[in-house]
Parts: C-alpha cells; structure tokens; sequence
C-alpha cells in the first residue's frame, strides 16, 4: 500500500511541475549569459524607478550654454541637472580650452548628475578626422585624416586606425561619443560634406565608414552613422536654410543606403538623421521630423531598433519653418530618440511634457527611447 501512496505522490508532484517545465522563465540559462544581461532588460529594470520628468528629459541632448546662465561655458556650474536632469551633454571649441580643463568640465558633468540622482550623461562632439574635428583643433591634436582623404586611398585599415585615434584622445578626456562616421554617398558638388564625405561608391563608404566605426568601438567611443536618409544627393545646406532631393526608395536602396544598411547589419549603436526634404519618398518634412523616413523607411525598411538623434534642430532648415517646441513633439512622434540641441530647450521640453501630460504624446512612447538610451550606456559602461 506504501508502494502505490509513493507512487501515486510522485506522479502528483510531476503533473504539478510540466507547467513550471513548459514555461521559458523555468530554464536555467548558462553561466555565461547571466555574467552579460540583456541591456534592453536591464533598462527596463532601471526605468521602473523613473519619473515621467527623468524619462522625458533623458530625450534631450543639449549644449551647456542651453542649460546654464552663461553664454560660454567652460566650468560646470554644481546644481544645474537637478533642475534640468538631461540625457545628454554635446561640446564644442567654445566649451575646450585645455585638457585639464576638459577633463575637469566632462568629470563635473557626471558628478553633477550623480548628486542630481540621475543616470550618467552622453558626452558627445562632432569629431570626424579633417577640419570637423572640435578637440583636435581646439587642443592642437594632429588631425586624422578626412574622410575624403580616406575614401581616396580606399584603405579601410586607414579608415579603422583613424577611428582608433580619434577614440585614443576623447574617452581619456571623458567624451564617449563621436558624431561620426559621416555615412553619407556624395552624388552632387554638395557643400554641406565636402572633405568629409569618403566618396561617391555607396561599397567604398561603407566599408570605409564600418571600419572607422569599429576603431571608434574598439576604444570605448560610441559612433553615430549620419545623415540618413543621405544628404549627398542634395545642392543647398539645412544649416542655412531648406535642402531637398527626389531621389526614390528604390534609388537610395542601391545606393544612398547602402552604407546604413551596412552599419545596422554591424549593430550600428545610434543613426542621426538629416534635415533633408525627401521629395521622392513622397514627403514634405524635414527626415528629423518625418514618420516616413524614420518609422516606415528607417526602422522597417532597413530594420533599425537601436537609438535614432536628430541633427541639431536650431539649424535653419528647422527653425525657419517651426517653433522649437512644435518641431520636439513632431520629432518624437516621428520616432526620434534623441533630441538634439533643440532651437531653444525650455521650450522644446515644456512642450513635449505638456503633449504628455495631454495624451498627444503617449508615455509608452517616450518609453520605448529611453529604453534605447539607457541600454546603450549600460552597453558602454555609463550605467553600471
């Protein structure tokens, strides 16, 4: 009789554990996997202790004159992410007069965001090799090489040691974001690229700009892919005013993104867009605030799910057209992530909080980038 009571309790504690058994949670991953979390599920983890105000302004990166009283700012002032608690921090020749003094500036703008109890910024410049190269110049660096110079030789070892150098100097001064490589297929005499295009071989670019990606990554430096949808087949330049094309999908699929498709199959860690008109797409928005180019062509043409940032939008192509705060909401709502230097921040963000706060914008929305950001500075160790 014991026999058949232990039988029949086995059997129970069997039927009782196939759901547990079927169920995916149940499975032992390998120590491997545990000792590198997934960071998307890290984020989420993270953002479960995010305000609504942290999450909508971790979607701005801005300059440090936009955020402070001066108009030249070379040392942080203490207190002033607890007020505004930003994603993100870009720098230019005007914020750099000397290495100690840089390291002292991107130093205080992380301790600041420590006592402001928000996560690490993204400290970012436009620094490209050739004349686009805000450190370099500032601190008399010698100059990688431009992009063009690169693209010349057609040597994607040339194109990852330039990477490399450029990386060699900014993450010891605390920038751990180049707004670079330029990505761009220069099809017309396009004044806006210039020296800083590679060419006009849609394999050459993205060859040349993969490999500069990888020397940049290989040294702890974040790249960025830009412009998408490609500003070399427009005359005219968005910093001064409108720029177009009607170049078609099917024309920029075999060619203008070509490099993109390229980076994203690499794992490109961020895209910026351009302010480009892209007529033959069927749209007359800027790409920064186009649904069409993010979200239909973008993200599910080209398959992108990592972090989209607009071109700064106080460029004109920008704001001769639209308010800032108007252009923030439209930006987001076309599937921007972030939301660079907006034509002026107060505005920009009040407006997004407000569509918030009224339901034009959804929280699910601004969640899922900052989902995107956060995993990208756990990615990069920001976040630990």
């Amino acid at each position: 009789m014991r026999r058949w009571i232990c039988a029949l309790m086995a059997l129970l504690m069997i039927l009782l554990w196939l759901p547990a058994l079927a169920d995916d949670s149940f499975i032992v991953v390998d120590e491997e996997e545990n000792l590198a979390p997934d960071p998307r599920r890290q984020a989420r983890a993270l953002m479960r202790d995010m305000t609504p105000k942290e999450m909508i302004y971790q979607l701005f990166m801005v300059s440090p004159e936009s955020i402070s009283d001066s108009d030249w700012v070379t040392k942080w002032q203490e207190g002033t992410l607890l007020e505004n608690p930003v994603g993100g921090i870009i720098l230019f020749g005007q914020n750099i007069v000397s290495e100690a003094q840089l390291r002292e500036l991107t130093a205080a703008i992380q301790a600041d965001a420590e006592k402001a109890g928000i996560y690490p910024l993204f400290i970012g410049v436009d620094e490209e090799g050739g004349a686009v190269s805000r450190v370099a110049n500032k601190l008399g660096y010698e100059l990688a090489p431009s992009p063009q110079a690169i693209g010349e030789n057609g040597n994607s070892e040339e194109a990852f040691a330039a990477g490399s150098y450029l990386a060699g100097y900014l993450k010891p001064l605390g920038i751990h974001l180049a707004f670079s490589p330029v990505a761009d297929v220069l099809l017309t005499d396009n004044e806006e690229l210039g020296e800083r295009a590679y060419g006009d071989d849609p394999l050459l670019v993205a060859n040349m700009a993969a490999a500069m990606a990888s020397g940049l990554r290989d040294g702890g430096v974040i790249p960025c892919y830009k412009h998408f949808p490609g500003h070399g087949s427009v005359s005219g330049n968005t910093h001064t005013g409108s720029a177009s094309t009607r170049r078609t999908a099917d024309e920029m699929l075999a060619c203008e993104w070509i490099p993109f498709q390229s980076g994203i199959h690499q794992g490109i860690e961020m895209i910026m867009t351009s302010h480009l008109i892209a007529r033959g797409l069927g749209d007359e928005i800027p790409a920064s605030l186009s649904p069409v180019v993010i979200q239909q062509y973008l993200r599910n043409t080209l398959g992108y799910d990592g972090v989209v940032i607009s071109d700064a939008l106080r460029m004109a192509a920008i704001t001769d057209h639209y308010k800032p705060g108007t252009a923030a909401k439209m930006a987001i709502e076309a599937g921007v992530d972030i939301i660079l230097l907006p034509g002026s921040f107060s505005a920009a963000v009040a407006a997004v909080e407000e569509a918030v706060e009224n339901g034009e914008i959804s929280m699910t929305r601004i969640e899922e980038s900052v989902e995107r950001i956060l995993a990208l500075k756990i990615q990069y160790g920001l976040i630990q």
